[in-house]
């Protein structure tokens, strides 16, 4: 079947807006006259595979690590969600933490 350009940025548009509210989803969806499993379906359907970003290609953001102060962690933002990362954190539970948080869209 072949994709509707208009609809995906239609969907585009309205994931973006959702996010940026800070709205839940349910109240979103509410105010707007969507189901929640349409919007759902939609963030799958447009999600980025991988660690790719929305132009498909891998993006790194340069960090800078000063070694002559003491570290006190770091603060992880995506989108309304701040994870704070504390030295000597369990990289098991920040790795199963960042794959909840994906799945939310």
């Amino acid at each position: 079947m072949k994709e509707n350009p208009e609809k995906k940025e239609y969907w585009q548009r309205q994931i973006e807006a959702w996010r940026s509210s800070g709205l839940s989803r349910k109240v979103y969806c509410e105010q707007n006259g969507i189901k929640i499993s349409t919007l759902d379906y939609w963030c799958q359907k447009l999600r980025p595979s991988g660690k790719e970003n929305a132009t498909g290609k891998t993006s790194w953001i340069p960090l800078r690590i000063d070694e002559d102060e003491p570290s006190s962690g770091i603060d992880l933002r995506i989108g309304r969600i701040t994870v704070v990362i504390k030295p000597g954190f369990d990289p098991a539970l920040l790795s199963e933490l960042l794959r909840t948080i994906s799945a939310l869209c």
